[in-house]
Formats: structure tokens, sequence, C-alpha cells
């Protein structure tokens, strides 16, 4: 005969991983990263530190995957307002800005970590942030206006490099007014949906005389 299981005795105990991870985004969204301790983390999570170093090689590792999980999740939210294979036009693009500012808006934290705290906190999220602004440059040339008709070789290599422009303008343009409108920000006093309408006509004219 089996004997009956133990109550509150479960089979495995869950990995704790990913709780760690976002409570380590809290902690350093309010916090900072030089600030920040595993020992502050690790009472975030309610977890003891070992359980930290279990999972994590340090601060730093732990600092990386939380700024990637964030990345991936916010080029998560502008896929799906606009599929890489779906043609771009100004409708997709005040679509995809704001699906990503509703996110953000609901997602402090993220918000926080990815806009303030982001510039040269480890070599690993250079590296990470230059993915993801390639990713999004390269996404941004299927709004581009279409110019026809390109008579030489001389015309053709300024479009490109007018198109190059104007891609790292706008996503300049985009990541930028975040932090512009944070509670300490320039822009704080203006109504979140002033800025937000602002933003895409001037992200639509952008693309426009491109």
């Amino acid at each position: 005969m089996v004997p009956p299981a133990r109550r509150g005795s479960p089979a495995h105990r869950p990995s704790r991983r990913n709780d760690i991870v976002q409570a380590s985004i809290r902690v350093f969204a309010r916090q900072g990263y030089a600030d920040a301790s595993i020992q502050d983390i690790a009472a975030e999570a309610g977890v003891a530190p070992t359980a930290v170093y279990y999972h994590f090689a340090g601060k730093e590792d732990l600092f990386d995957v939380a700024l990637r999980r964030i990345m991936e999740t916010v080029t998560a939210v502008v896929r799906a307002a606009r599929a890489d294979d779906e043609p771009g036009d100004a409708a997709s693009l005040g679509h995809v800005i704001e699906a990503v500012w509703a996110w953000l808006d609901a997602h402090p934290d993220e918000n926080q970590l990815l806009h303030h705290h982001l510039p040269g906190v480890t070599s690993q999220a250079r590296i990470l942030q230059q993915e993801f602004e390639a990713i999004h440059v390269q996404r941004a040339f299927a709004y581009l206006a279409t110019t026809a008709g390109r008579r030489s070789r001389r015309s053709a290599i300024a479009d490109h490099a007018t198109a190059s422009l104007a891609v790292r303008t706008l996503n300049s343009l985009v990541i930028l007014v975040h932090p512009l409108r944070s509670e300490e920000g320039p822009i704080a006093r203006h109504r979140p949906r002033d800025v937000r309408a602002a933003l895409v006509e001037v992200a639509e004219r952008i693309v426009s005389v491109s």
C-alpha cells in the first residue's frame, strides 16, 4: 500500500528565479544599481541571499538578466502592435507608440530601470542596449515614405543617409520622451495624453518627410 502524501510537502520546490528577477527590478528601480545590494534584493524577494547566488553569479549578472527581460518584453509589445512582416504606416506607428506608452505606464519600475538607470551600468548592459536599439532602428525603416525614381547612385546614397537619420531620430525621440515626462522631468507638468499625442504627431512628421 502506498502511504498517503504528506500535506504541505510538494513533490518539488518551485524555482524562485522569477521572483528574484522581479524583486531585483523593484530594488534597482528604487535604489539604483550602485546602492542596491544582493541582501536588499533577497529581502525584497523573501529569500536568503544564498538563494540569489544559487541562481545568479552576482549583482551584475542579475541586473543584466532583469534588463534583458524588460527589453524583450518591450520588443514583444512592439511586435504585438505591428508584426515584423506587416507594412508600416502612420496608423501602425501611432499604435506602436501608444502600446509601448501604455505598457510603461503600467510598469513604472521597469520604466524607471530602463530609462533612468541604464546607461553604462555594466558592460553587458551596453551591449544589450545596442542590440535593443538595432532591432527597433531596423523596424523603423518600415515607416518611412518611399522615394520613387532615383536617378543616380549619389541620390541613392543621400536617400539612405536621410532615411538612417530619420529612423535614429525617431527612435531617440520615442525613448527620450519617457524620462522627460517623469516626476522630476521638464515636461512633467503637461498632461500625459497631450504629450503622447504630440509625440505621435512629431513621429509621423519625421517619417513623412524622409
